[in-house]
């Protein structure tokens, strides 16, 4: 690839993932994140949960959701 070449990478997320693609996701930063949920907007085990490894990791459609103004 020479220099003039872009590189363009398309990273999609999945059903449930980390907050390093929340901001590229739906352009909310974690702190934002961590108001909802600490806020009761955003509801453990529905918008987000605790991985196997104790990070949070967010649920994609359930946000795309509360983002419509969906219940």
């Amino acid at each position: 690839m020479s220099a003039a070449e872009k590189l363009d990478l398309q990273i999609a997320p999945g059903a449930w993932f980390r907050q390093e693609l929340l901001f590229h996701t739906f352009g909310i930063s974690t702190e934002a994140a961590r108001k909802y949920r600490s806020g009761g907007l955003w509801l453990e085990g529905k918008h987000w949960r605790w991985d196997p490894a104790g990070r949070i990791v967010y649920n994609k459609k359930a946000i795309e959701a509360w983002m419509e103004g969906k219940p």
